[in-house]
Formats: structure tokens, sequence, C-alpha cells
């Protein structure tokens, strides 16, 4: 249990998806709750033999009583081979309303899936989104803006999102951020950020996150979390209006997209169904004292899985890092590979990559394989994968010109290909402009963006200085 008296009860089996983003969303958040998993909690257990709660599926009780059962199938936006795409969809037939997965009109662009994927994921990950949403109002965060057309929209709370929303709102730009799960982003995971100047012992990254969210707030943003678009509609004066996952509406004069990139599936058997069972995705500070004296595997070779592995040695046994690069020099900085180096209780196995997971009911076993072949099975009570960085564009997937990789195309990038330019203006796109005018993409979601924290600040404030350029153009070819 968290906080002092619970807001919220959390009922169900902790691996299920939709208890493992609950979680994310509540204690990101700083919202009091109860976690009750009816797979090893003697009282969920209980609750789930005689009162059958949690059973079929998560169920959120509130401390009024009311309930909120999770979606038969949650699905949620992380990197995924079958994740839904957001792309431009047909007008329905004359005399029939659109459906909230469906898009009138030609500039709209509404929740679809891949041709690849089953069309019911679609509808499965709109009602994911909902009951998110849904679960924040009720849990007291907010989901409503309080206006209908603000000068910015800002979509992603990460160093970029909530750099941009500072510059914004203090210079007096009416400001509204939407937030998917909680202010930080990936970064806000981060046990210790040692290389942010100004911070010469290092600073952990839901500090850094908590000030910067603080500041914003001052100085008058609007801060939305659990919301994400739905739908997005240009408009003939240039703004866009925005369809919320929380059931309201924004209009926006400007914007920036700072969504970020989430860590990318780790594709082996049994890692899937241990997920919550002892593997994690992204780094958890919180949750590292919890495993003293255990055996631990971290996968991935860059800072982010650096930084972990050294907060994770502080308590576990043994923390075992599996790297697939020839050596941790080729994506570390030279200070953490300096610090690993020198920490006893952490094993570095590089040109290695997991092939399998196993343990019942939680994880027991990781086996790895290098590029001899050579195959060892390593004791392993919990696992945490941090690998690549699929991009999180859920919301504007159709609507804005991506790479091949899914990150958002900016500035003179968006002229590279003669054949699939998409730059509607005479005149030339500003930096960090998308092939929507007027809408900047900041941090890590974008093309040719470097992946470190101080980057994606620069790149919050640098978009906020030419989104001033982009108004006063546009106010003057009125």
């Amino acid at each position: 249990m968290s906080g002092s008296d619970p807001v919220v009860s959390m009922i169900g089996s902790g691996s299920a998806p939709a208890m493992l983003a609950a979680r994310a969303l509540l204690a990101g958040n700083g919202v009091a709750h109860r976690w009750i998993d009816t797979d090893t909690d003697p009282v969920g257990r209980l609750l789930a033999e005689h009162a059958r709660l949690g059973v079929e599926r998560p169920l959120a009780v509130f401390a009024d009583g009311s309930q909120l059962p999770a979606p038969e199938e949650f699905v949620d936006p992380v990197p995924a081979r079958d994740r839904p795409a957001i792309r431009p969809a047909a007008p329905p037939p004359i005399g029939r309303e659109p459906e909230q997965t469906a898009a009138v009109g030609e500039q709209r662009v509404g929740m679809e899936v891949p041709a690849r994927t089953a069309p019911h994921r679609a509808e499965a990950y709109l009602t994911s989104t909902q009951w998110r949403s849904e679960l924040a109002r009720r849990a007291g965060l907010r989901t409503q803006p309080e206006r209908e057309l603000y000068d910015v929209v800002i979509v992603g709370a990460g160093p970029a999102g909530l750099t941009a929303a500072v510059y914004a709102a203090s210079e007096g730009l009416r400001t509204v951020v939407l937030e998917r799960v909680a202010p930080g982003g990936q970064a806000g995971t981060s046990a210790r950020i040692e290389n942010y100047p100004g911070f010469p012992q290092g600073i952990s990254g839901a500090k850094l996150a908590t000030g910067a969210h603080q500041q914003a707030l001052r100085f008058g943003a609007e801060i939305l979390v659990g919301v994400e678009i739905i739908r997005a509609e240009p408009k003939p004066d240039g703004s866009f209006e925005l369809c919320l996952s929380g059931g309201g509406h924004v209009r926006g004069r400007s914007g920036v997209i700072a969504t970020g990139v989430a860590y990318r599936r780790l594709d082996a058997p049994g890692v899937e169904g241990l997920v919550g069972s002892g593997v994690s995705y992204g780094s958890a500070p919180a949750q590292a004292a919890g495993h003293r004296d255990q055996d631990v595997v971290l996968v991935g070779g860059a800072n982010s899985g650096g930084q972990a592995a050294l907060h994770l040695a502080a308590y576990a046994r043994s923390v075992t890092m599996i790297v697939r690069g020839d050596s941790l020099q080729a994506g570390m900085s030279r200070y953490l590979v300096e610090r690993i180096t020198a920490q006893p209780k952490i094993t570095v196995l590089t040109r290695t990559h997991v092939i399998a997971a196993d343990g019942q009911p939680g994880l027991e076993t990781v086996t790895v394989a290098d590029r001899d072949r050579y195959q060892r099975q390593l004791r392993a009570d919990a696992m945490y994968v941090l690998i690549g960085g699929e991009p999180l564009t859920a919301g504007v997937e159709g609507w804005l010109r991506r790479d091949e990789d899914g990150y958002l195309m900016t500035g003179a990038d968006l002229h590279q290909n003669s054949q699939t330019a998409s730059w509607p203006l005479a005149r030339d796109p500003l930096p960090l402009e998308s092939s929507q005018p007027g809408l900047f993409v900041a941090g890590d979601i974008r093309h040719g963006s470097i992946k470190r924290v101080a980057s994606a600040v620069g790149e919050g404030a640098m978009a906020i200085a030419l989104l001033h350029t982009y108004l006063a153009q546009h106010t003057d070819d009125r």
C-alpha cells in the first residue's frame, strides 16, 4: 500500500496488463493506493475465492465503494508488433453517426489498426485508453481541460514536454500538457542521472521531473494525466482539434509533440508471460530494495541500463548485464563504464542475448546465448529489460510524417525525398516543425534526435522559441 488512506484498491493478478498499467498511473502520480495481487497476496486469494473479485479481470475499488472493472482485453500502446496505429479513416455512411474509433472528413485521423492486425484490437485499445482516463479521474487526477482553445498544446510530459511547458507558460502562452501515464517520461524512472549539468553529485530522474512539473504548474500550465489523443482534426485556420480519451476536446493554435520512446519488447520464449512476475520493462528505483540478496538480470547496454545496474547492485546479491554489443563502451558513457567495472557485484556478458525465460509462478531462470551459440542458464529472481527505443506515436500516426522506424520527421528532413515530401506551405518548415505547420517535435520522438536528457530539455525550450516565430508569422498572414 502507498500513502496513508488509499484512494483506490486494485484487485487482480499482479501480472495482468491492466494491473501493471494501473500501478504505473497511480504510483507515478503519487496516488495513495492498495495493491492486492490475487496470485500472491493471501487477502487477494481470499477475495478471489470467496467474493470472485479480480478473478475474470482486474478491478478498481474506490474509497466510496464504487468499482471500475478493467476491460476484458487491455491493450497498452507499448511497442509491439501488433501495436495499434492512428491512420486516416474514411467518412461513415451518410446518415450514420461516426463511431469513436472512426473519423469524419478527409482531414481527420482516427484510431485504427495496421492491416496485419485484427480489427478488434483497435476497439480494445480505445476501450483501454478510456478506462485509464476514467481510473485517473476517479482517483482525483486532472483529466479535463479548463478551456477549449489554447495557444499551445503539448503532448507528453517527459523532459522535453515539461521544459516546453515551463517556457510556454512563463512567456504568457495558454498552455495545456497531455500525458498518458505520469510526468517524467522514461527519464523519470532513472535512479540517478550523473551527467546532467548543474548537479555534481547527480540527481534522480524522479526529482528532476518533479521540479520541472511543479515549475510548469507555478507558471500556469495545465497538466492532464491519464489522457491520450483519440482523434485529431486540422482546421482551416491552421489550428487543430484533439479528441481526448477522457472525453474532452482541446483546440490548439500550435503544439509540441514530445511523447518520447518506450523500451523495445524482448522477443524470447517465456518473457512476455512473466511480465509482472519477475520481468519488467524499464528501471524501477523504488523496487531495488526488494531485491536484497537476490540475483538480478539486466538486459541493455546504454546509459539507462548502466544507471539501473549500479542502483540494483547496492541491494542485490548479483547483477548480470546482458549486452549484444562487443563492449559497454559502444553505447555507454565512460564514467558509467568505469563504475560498473569497479563494482564487484556486476557481471557483464557482452556479445550475448536472451533466448528464453522460465519459472513458475514467477521468474526463476534466464537462458542466454553468445554469438558462438554457447548457451548458459542464469539463476534470476528478476529481469529488467532496457533495450532500444520504439517511438510512442499512438495518436499522431497517419497525421504526421514519420521515418521508416516511426520517428517524426521535422524541418529540412521533410524535403529529403521529393516523392514523399509532405510539406503543404510555400515557405520552408522551421527547425523542429513537423509536417503539420505549427506543430513542433522535441526530444527522443524526433528523427535524428540525440538521446540525452539535456538534449531533450534543450529541444523543448527551442520548440517554444520557434513556436513564437510561427505564431507571429501566422498572425501576420491573416
